[in-house]
């Protein structure tokens, strides 16, 4: 996810502030910035939704680490065939994919200065963030299964009688 101007400059140093005076300005519009107390609710379900990514992408993470590894040495030990090995080196990709989409889940995301300034604008951000995130576990949860379904169809076609 790039950062509001767009470009990777602006995604690494979003939440960032170089300088006094910029630290300043967002320490200033975080202390303006009191909440209605109508708004604790929704701010407060957005961050526990973002939360709940957070956690299962990590365990997703570790999923597709597991996958990786016993689809690598399913290549290794068993003997290669055409077949299983086109199913085995899909499921490590597949599985490498997944993973990749897990850590756009688990990324950083600061709210910045603008958006403190501009209080209205905070929840539909944190939206947008939690629905880009939802997509992207999603996706990521669709892939492992599919690796799964491919690694397990690898390991079949070594059996007899199949």
């Amino acid at each position: 996810m790039l950062g509001r101007q767009g470009g990777m400059r602006s995604w690494l140093r979003q939440g960032i502030f170089a300088g006094p005076a910029s630290s300043r300005a967002h320490l200033e519009a975080l202390k303006r910035l009191q909440p209605e107390p109508k708004d604790m609710y929704a701010h407060d379900y957005l961050y526990a939704c973002l939360s709940v990514l957070d956690s299962k992408a990590q365990v997703l993470l570790a999923y597709d680490g597991f996958l990786v590894a016993a689809a690598s040495v399913v290549l290794t030990v068993l003997p290669g065939g055409t077949g299983s090995t086109a199913l085995l080196v899909a499921a490590l990709v597949a599985s490498g994919l997944s993973g990749a989409l897990s850590l756009m889940v688990v990324s950083v995301h600061w709210t910045d200065t603008y958006d403190l300034e501009h209080p209205g604008e905070i929840f539909p951000r944190l939206l947008e963030v939690r629905n880009q995130r939802t997509l992207s576990y999603r996706l990521s949860w669709a892939i492992a299964q599919i690796a799964s379904l491919l690694l397990v169809s690898g390991v079949l076609v070594h059996l007899p009688g199949w």
